[in-house]
């Protein structure tokens, strides 16, 4: 059961960050007045850092280590 809250708080928190991380490169894009394909590109290296750091943060701090 824990595991199971776990896996959902993960998701959940990886999710938002995921938006939040697209929104901070579409800002940063915007700010640097970027075309479409880097803003995009920005975007979507900000919001893998970030969804792989939180990822790997959790599972550590809620000890979910496997998929059973």
């Amino acid at each position: 059961m824990r595991h199971t809250f776990g896996n959902i708080g993960i998701s959940i928190a990886t999710n938002t960050v995921l938006f939040t991380s697209l929104d901070l490169g579409q800002w940063i894009a915007d700010t640097l007045s970027l075309w479409t394909l880097p803003a995009n590109l920005i975007a979507a290296v900000i919001a893998t850092a970030f969804g792989l750091a939180l990822t790997a943060a959790s599972h550590l701090v809620l000890g979910v280590n496997s998929t059973d």
